[in-house]
């Protein structure tokens, strides 16, 4: 698995992208805040529709500790032939310093797949 980060910074914000590609294997990428971030989506792309029934799940982590952890969102992507998503929070989502989100997915089909956490840092 690759696993990137790219920061472009403007005026009152950074925008930041934590990426991860494979050809095979299990997603588990986790993009921690550096500072204060408020957190915008998740997407994903998938090389073809997986067919084993597991969980992609996204959740907090929090820097507070494991009581405050939250599961966010959780689907089978193989019930719906899924192979493209992008999850948004329905509300404004802020993480403090030393919070993560993580992305997991088991990728039993090994499946070659695209994921990206996508969050505005405060500057």
């Amino acid at each position: 698995m690759t696993t990137t980060r790219t920061s472009i910074t403007g005026a009152y914000t950074a925008l930041r992208k934590d990426v991860a590609t494979a050809t095979t294997g299990a997603i588990a990428l986790s993009a921690t805040a550096i500072k204060a971030t408020e957190f915008k989506h998740v997407s994903l792309k998938l090389s073809a529709a997986p067919t084993t029934s597991e969980n992609l799940t996204i959740t907090i982590n929090a820097n507070a500790g494991a009581a405050y952890d939250i599961l966010l969102y959780s689907v089978d992507l193989s019930s719906g032939s899924t192979t493209t998503m992008v999850w948004y929070p329905d509300e404004p989502l802020f993480l403090e310093t030393g919070d993560s989100i993580d992305v997991a997915y088991t990728n039993t089909d090994t499946r070659t797949y695209g994921v990206q956490i996508t969050m505005l840092e405060l500057v």
